[in-house]
């Protein structure tokens, strides 16, 4: 007897550490709510639901936020996500540089550094993140025990699962697991993801894809990478690889890619390819306002650059931005083909370009797509801007703390 009723315990406690995850997830989504409609939502009674409350409040994880409006009688009282529980730590990692942001549970985001640490296939690099770490923290006087995680972004293969990036194998010792690595250093958990895909959850939560069920969107950074999202749900492949549109082929005798493959779309369409054919122009005597921007030093030539120059009207910043657009649309086409979406979603750094790079993919999707896949769909350059990223960092993290905070 004592076995059984220690099993029924136990399914009890499971199915209340459910409920417990599944309300604060819903707060951290959806905003505050009251004990009626969380009784409801979660099919339990009002004394139920209200004793789950209690006990969320006492371990400060929600707080009473005030009060809503009342069809009849008194004001329900609302509760919400207590944003002072914990903070966060997203490390935003790319090829150019790296970002430290620190949030709260209500994605205020409290403070950030970005440092000139740049991507390198090396365990020096972990070195100096660690190091660049540690110094931000200490700067912000924050301790690492007031940090419930460390969600880390960064381009390339990524393998969420195990935590491994196949593109930048020698991060870590002997093929260790890299999220495992650093969590380690840190003594978090820590969650690694694809920073495509961390910004296609941000437009998804937050963005133009609320609500919506088939989405594209577009990354353009130092490379190109497509986010995928079917029937409301990002789309992974089986190990987590799906979208690297940046390496197929469109040029079978283009130029060799870092990916070691031939005229990867990378290769004439990312903001690397943009700088170098900016630079190929200049050296070639073409007129342009770039050269004065950066004071002829074109070393120091950025997308930051081209964009000002397009922006003031520059001919030449603006022929090259059409040619890049034209090459993502026709990359873009085939995956319209592929996936039939209702919207897609430009970011990145080239989308601060705004109609100078969406007009191009938009006429090159009309030129390269099918009519009938054309009708119902619309294109936006993202209103969140690299901000989607962060925030599809902090929303992947948060929801697997949360469950892992509740799965015992």
């Amino acid at each position: 007897m004592n076995l059984i009723a220690e099993e029924a315990n136990s399914v009890i406690d499971i199915r209340k550490n459910r409920v417990r995850s599944n309300l604060l997830l819903h707060l951290y989504n959806s905003g505050d709510t009251s004990i009626n409609k969380m009784a409801r939502m979660f099919h339990a009674s009002i004394p139920s639901a209200t004793g789950i409350v209690n006990e969320l409040i006492r371990d400060g994880w929600i707080v009473e936020t005030g009060t809503g409006p009342a069809r009849a009688g008194r004001p329900p009282v609302l509760y919400g996500l207590n944003p002072n529980k914990y903070l966060t730590l997203i490390m935003d990692i790319n090829r150019h540089d790296t970002q430290f942001i620190i949030f709260n549970l209500h994605n205020k985001l409290i403070t950030k550094r970005k440092v000139d640490i740049r991507l390198d296939d090396s365990a020096e690099f972990l070195e100096t993140l660690f190091e660049a770490a540690h110094d931000f923290l200490s700067f912000n006087n924050i301790s690492v025990s007031n940090i419930w995680g460390i969600g880390v972004a960064m381009p390339g293969l990524i393998n969420s699962i195990q935590g491994i990036n196949l593109t930048y194998p020698n991060l870590t010792p002997g093929g260790t697991s890299l999220s495992g690595y650093i969590g380690a250093h840190f003594n978090l958990p820590t969650y690694l993801f694809n920073d495509t895909k961390a910004t296609t959850i941000g437009e998804h939560r937050f963005g133009f894809a609320v609500n919506k069920s088939q989405v594209l969107t577009i990354n353009i950074d130092w490379g190109v990478g497509l986010g995928i999202i079917v029937n409301g749900e990002v789309f992974h492949g089986t190990s987590g690889f799906a979208g690297e549109l940046g390496h197929i082929q469109v040029k079978s005798d283009g130029m060799l890619c870092h990916c070691g493959k031939i005229g990867c779309l990378d290769t004439v369409s990312s903001a690397m390819a943009l700088i170098r054919q900016a630079k190929e122009e200049i050296q070639n005597g073409r007129a342009t306002i770039l050269s004065q921007i950066v004071n002829n030093d074109l070393n120091k030539l950025d997308t930051s650059h081209i964009i000002e120059a397009v922006h003031s009207g520059d001919e030449l910043s603006i022929d090259l931005l059409s040619v890049v657009g034209t090459e993502l649309g026709k990359g873009l086409a085939t995956a319209v083909h592929l996936f039939n979406p209702e919207v897609i979603i430009v970011g990145g750094m080239l989308a601060e370009a705004g109609p100078f790079i969406s007009n191009p993919i938009e006429h090159a999707i009309n030129k390269y797509c099918l009519s009938d896949f054309k009708n119902s769909l619309s294109i936006h350059i993202s209103k969140l801007g690299a901000n989607a990223r962060l925030l599809g960092t902090q929303a992947y993290l948060f929801e697997h703390l949360i469950t892992r905070e509740f799965s015992n």
